[in-house]
């Protein structure tokens, strides 16, 4: 034997090696993990409006299931969420994805009306359009709310933080929020047959686009979005969401993703907030609450698609994970108040 002592391989060598490590693994195909949780988001019920606004002016808004967007196209003024204040300049889009309670102002010093009371003070007209007289600066806003109830089932909502702030003086917000809401004051003016359709459409492109430009800012807090980051978690992740159906085991997905059991459940309740198989859960009845919605099988069939071998075992998941059997949710006009904090695997 030779008594030569091992000779580190070479700096090249080593990134190739490190590089192989961090691949996906061979026959796993490309798959973008936040398209197919966006494409499950269905924005309903989405009420334009528009507003000029003359200082001093403040709106105290608490409307649990309609989460709202602010686009500031002139002016300026301040959003107040919880102890955060937010500065907001002309171009500027605002996202409350969970619907926070918040109050937008003109200034510091501007009293705050609940909105329902400003409302009927400043009421709209047939094109939503609204009006505070007054001789201040003027704010204009143009905005909408959506109903999200039933989209409360998808972890993109547990995800996002209570607003979203893009600013418009970024290259990347402006290019799609300048035209975005050039098409939707056209579709509001015209009135046209079909306007409603095209306004939800334009809807879920201003939601999506504002929650890709978070994704790719994403930070410290846990959760998928962070977890994409991660290859390793990465791939985990694509697995669930692309295989969702398949008999998985802890034990199966740590081997598919390249980790040992113990590393995956780590890394994964680090970055994304819960246990792969709690989102595995999940993300399931996520699945199973739109073919709910959408279809007319029965649930024997739809509990094998998400990956349940009876209809027994997919109730008992469904009703741990909603609050509601899956006849409720398939019978109900809206979803749920809100979801139980976790699911169990």
């Amino acid at each position: 034997m030779s008594n030569r002592s091992e000779v580190p391989p070479p700096p090249r060598a080593r990134k190739r090696k490190e590089a192989a490590a961090e691949a996906p693994p061979r026959g796993l195909p490309a798959f973008d993990v936040l398209s197919d949780v966006m494409e499950q988001v269905r924005l309903e019920a989405t009420v334009y409006f528009s507003a000029e606004l003359h200082a001093p002016w403040g709106i105290a808004v608490a409307r649990r299931g309609r989460a709202p967007f602010y686009a500031v196209t002139e002016g300026r003024c301040e959003l107040v969420v919880g102890r955060r204040v937010l500065r907001v300049q002309a171009g500027d889009l605002l996202l409350l994805p969970n619907a926070a309670p918040h109050v937008a102002r003109s200034g510091r010093d501007a009293r705050a009306m609940p909105f329902d009371a400003w409302l009927a003070a400043h009421p709209m007209d047939a094109r939503g359009s609204t009006v505070q007289a007054g001789g201040g600066a003027v704010t204009r806003v143009t905005g909408g709310f959506f109903s999200t109830d039933v989209a409360r089932l998808n972890p993109l909502f547990a995800a996002l933080p209570p607003v979203i702030h893009l600013r418009g003086s970024a290259p990347q917000v402006r290019r799609w929020l300048e035209p975005t809401l050039a098409f939707i004051h056209a579709e509001v003016a015209a009135r046209e047959q079909g306007a409603a359709t095209v306004l939800r459409r334009l809807a879920d492109v201003l939601f999506i686009q504002a929650v890709r430009v978070h994704a790719q800012q994403q930070g410290g807090a846990a959760s998928w979005l962070r977890g994409l980051a991660d290859p390793r978690i990465a791939r985990a992740l694509t697995l669930i969401h692309a295989r969702y159906g398949e008999p998985w085991t802890l034990e199966a997905l740590a081997r598919a993703a390249g980790l040992s059991r113990t590393l995956l459940a780590v890394r994964f309740k680090a970055l994304v907030g819960e246990s792969p198989m709690n989102y595995l859960t999940r993300w399931r009845i996520t699945r199973a609450a739109g073919e709910l919605r959408t279809s007319r099988d029965g649930l024997e069939r739809v509990a094998e698609r998400v990956g349940y071998p009876s209809a027994a075992q997919f109730s008992k998941a469904f009703r741990r994970v909603t609050g509601e059997s899956p006849g409720r949710w398939r019978r109900a006009d809206f979803g749920p108040p809100a979801l139980k904090a976790r699911a169990a695997p």
